[in-house]
């Protein structure tokens, strides 16, 4: 199922987070020239499928987590901070998912510099994205 998660955030890279980035520097590239402007876009796009690669085990995990809140009734899992595979699963969600607006996070101070970060997925929205990611996200979800 690594190959269905890396195809789904390779998608949201694509589609989402690096093409709201890539806009982003265009609206801001006050005096590049065209090329210079394509190139960094390109270096946006890199970074960002480099990091859906980082992040896949953490985003997986997460999403899997989310899930089986959902179908125990729950509508959003809660993450902390201060627990290392927490936070990668937290940055992972919320970069491809909260930012792309197929998921909501609302964050609580934990002590000082430390968060929790509860975070709820639109799981049609989702299911639409993977449909044309062209991912099962059923089987990605139940596949153990």
């Amino acid at each position: 199922m690594a190959d269905e998660v890396q195809r789904l955030l390779h998608y949201l890279a694509e589609h989402y987070t690096g093409r709201e980035e890539a806009k982003d520097l265009e609206r801001s590239s006050a005096g590049l020239e065209e090329h210079e402007i394509a190139v960094e876009q390109r270096r946006v796009m890199r970074r960002e499928h480099q990091l859906a690669d980082k992040l896949a085990r953490a985003f997986e995990r997460g999403l899997r987590r989310a899930y089986e809140a959902s179908r125990a009734g729950g509508n959003a899992i809660t993450l902390d901070d201060r627990k290392r595979d927490e936070n990668e699963m937290a940055e992972a969600l919320i970069h491809f998912l909260v930012g792309p607006g197929l998921a909501k996070s609302i964050s609580r101070e934990t002590e000082p510099m430390h968060y929790q970060y509860i975070i709820s997925i639109d799981w049609d929205a989702l299911a639409r994205v993977a449909r044309d990611a062209q991912v099962d996200l059923a089987a990605l979800l139940e596949d153990r």
